[in-house]
């Protein structure tokens, strides 16, 4: 059985994040990600997870998705096999946009489409 895992609020995670002290990993899929993320997040797709292959990065790990919940599938996996120094993001990508703070991706580009 897995402990309470931990969680925290979006201006938490961009606190630390700025002073370097997690690693952000979002386990939304390749278009998800595409689409709009959190600058220096690495992309680790909830399919794709593998905790045998997982790195051991040496910070704490906060896992992303869009709204919270395959994070904290992701997050439980991990914890499974022994990987418990990690954080969910609460609320997700939603949450990180709803207070304001800094996205990137294909959505912000602007598209010129003139001939």
């Amino acid at each position: 059985m897995v402990d309470q895992l931990m969680e925290a609020e979006a201006k938490s995670v961009a606190e630390w994040h700025a002073a370097g002290e997690v690693v952000l990993v979002d386990v939304r899929e390749v278009s998800e990600y595409s689409y709009e993320h959190i600058a220096g997040s690495f992309l680790l797709p909830l399919s794709f997870l593998d905790t045998e292959l997982f790195p051991i990065l040496g910070k704490k790990i906060v896992i992303i998705c869009q709204i919270g919940k395959r994070a904290a599938a992701a997050q439980k996996q991990l914890a499974e096999a022994g990987i418990t120094d990690t954080v969910c993001l609460v609320g997700g990508i939603d949450a990180w946009r709803e207070a304001e703070l800094e996205l990137e991706g294909t959505r912000y580009e602007e598209a010129d489409y003139s001939i």
